[in-house]
């Protein structure tokens, strides 16, 4: 549950093992090691701009869910989405794209298309937090979740954008905006996690009643699940194991006694 723990702990090189023959699934060959560390550092353009942001290294890695946004989207969606993007719009072969080219041209605006991708896509305060300023004064709330293992949108740029909120708010961000990790959590769903909650209810009673949420009741989805039945859960896992999804950078840390697999056992902390 200790995302920042996690990322001080692992340590790609050293802790998975690099295949010495064939690959037998208990080990990665180097040019594979390479490319997953590449992944995870961030995209780049060839004079070393980064282009988005890191992503968290997190058990969410093995979902179907994943793989598929990584590997397979990437080259299925992503390619119409950069044609969308671009000022000028234009074709993109994936393959064959000028790297340089496409990251300045998401940036850029001409006569015809008055603002930039990123300014349309990018939302209000993600920038200059100050912006939120007037929705906070107003009295509105803001609580955000996010899968630590979204292979799209990184779990570390939200860290960032709630480090900036914070900043720009004085310190005092917290009555305002609360940010819900879900780790194991890939993009929506999926992945070993406890990943069923109600985040609606919580935000109705920090805006009604003025009762900021300390925590997020959360289950994984075991056999019997009335939503559904998560594929991607471990074996030993309860079919009914909840824990609580804490408000960032608190983390759920088990109190030394009750069922493990009972979100009780757990507090912020």
């Amino acid at each position: 549950m200790d995302t920042a723990a996690c990322q001080a702990a692992f340590k790609l090189d050293r802790d998975v093992p690099t295949c010495s023959a064939e690959r037998n699934g208990q080990c990665l060959t180097g040019a594979q090691k390479r490319l997953l560390g590449a992944v995870f550092a961030g995209g780049k353009t060839p004079s070393g701009q980064m282009i988005y942001s890191t992503f968290p290294w997190d058990t969410g890695i093995a979902a179907t869910n994943w793989a598929q946004w990584k590997f397979v989207n990437s080259q299925v969606l992503d390619p119409a989405a950069g044609y969308i993007f671009m000022t000028p719009p234009r074709s993109l072969d994936p393959f064959a794209v000028d790297i340089e080219d496409g990251y300045k041209a998401v940036f850029a605006a001409d006569a015809n298309f008055r603002e930039s991708a990123d300014t349309v896509m990018t939302p209000p305060g993600k920038d200059n937090p100050s912006n939120l300023a007037p929705l906070r004064a107003r009295g509105a709330k803001m609580l955000v979740y996010h899968g630590v293992s979204d292979a799209i949108f990184s779990a570390d740029d939200t860290v960032a954008f709630m480090q900036r909120l914070d900043r720009g708010l004085g310190g005092r961000s917290g009555d305002f905006a609360r940010y819900f990790p879900v780790p194991g959590m890939a993009h929506c769903s999926g992945g070993p996690a406890t990943a069923q909650f109600d985040a609606l209810t919580p935000l109705v009673r920090w805006v009604e009643q003025g009762v900021a949420p300390a925590a997020i009741s959360a289950r994984a989805r075991g056999a019997g699940n009335a939503g559904g039945v998560n594929a991607e859960l471990p074996s030993d896992w309860a079919a009914t194991r909840s824990r609580p999804l804490c408000p960032w950078p608190s983390v759920a840390r088990y109190n030394g006694s009750g069922n493990p697999d009972d979100a009780a056992s757990f507090s912020c902390r």
